[in-house]
């Protein structure tokens, strides 16, 4: 009988680790690109977990719940973990590609929609170019790595089985979604206040000279001059982009102290 215990909770703490990493898969950039096949998701977290069993083990072992309602409980627990991780990188993301359909509006690029291929929906042109670029600087500075080294330290804030749900992470990803609106708006002020400002001039000069053609003059040269400032501001962009990706990484373990028992 106390073999079967042992194995049990043996089984238990394995699936509670497995369902932890598991959920970084469906709302992380990246990680939950359809472009990645489901089996190749489920054998990274399959190896991850193998990884950290051995480790965790040594200092947690839990206690395997009497009611089977309480061992999915505990499973789903531990999957809103990583859940909730990606969902705040994923605000991140979700802001820049909002700040890109801003300058899209402004260039009047909004009627022409790509498929994005990681998530498989339609997106503005240039929603969809500063997504790729802000998921290419994720790559660059090891954004990726970073999250897996944050959700393996997570064993140690917040015991396997030990997840506690408060009401302060519900006021954090509140403040989250708010800040996702500014962040969209400083994403795309450089831009689209840059082709404000040439509407303005564009009006002054429909007045001056009332036969010219607003709209087949002034529409060139707002795409011109957003996709010339597009390119100038590159080196801005990247260095803007690698802070606020740094920004969201540093805040995880804070996050995880949320939920912490």
């Amino acid at each position: 009988m106390p073999e079967d215990i042992l194995i049990n909770e043996n089984i238990f703490l394995f699936a509670l680790i497995f369902s932890r990493y598991l959920g970084i898969f469906f709302l992380t950039p990246i990680f939950s690109s359809q472009v990645i096949f489901f089996q190749a998701k489920i054998l990274v977290a399959l190896s991850l977990t193998v990884i950290t069993v051995p480790v965790v083990i040594n200092s947690f072992q839990p206690i395997y719940p009497t009611n089977n309602l309480l061992v999915l409980v505990k499973i789903m627990s531990e999957l809103s973990v990583g859940l909730f991780m990606g969902l705040a990188v994923f605000l991140v993301f979700s802001a820049v590609q909002l700040g890109g359909q801003i300058i899209d509006m402004r260039m009047g690029f909004r009627i022409a929609n790509v498929v994005d291929p990681f998530s498989g929906i339609n997106s503005p042109v240039i929603g969809q170019y500063k997504n790729i670029l802000l998921t290419l600087i994720f790559l660059a500075v090891d954004g990726h790595l970073y999250l897996i080294k944050h959700l393996n330290n997570s064993f140690k804030i917040i015991p396997p089985g030990g997840v506690n749900f408060n009401s302060q992470i519900w006021i954090y990803f509140f403040r989250r979604s708010a800040d996702m609106f500014l962040l969209a708006l400083k994403v795309a002020m450089p831009i689209a206040g840059a082709i404000f400002l040439l509407d303005v001039i564009l009006a002054f000069l429909a007045r001056s000279v009332p036969q010219m053609n607003l709209f087949i003059v002034g529409l060139p040269i707002k795409i011109l001059a957003g996709l010339l400032l597009l390119f100038v501001l590159i080196p801005v962009l990247n260095n803007f982009y690698s802070e606020i990706i740094f920004d969201v990484i540093n805040e995880i373990p804070h996050l995880f102290r949320l939920l912490s028992p």
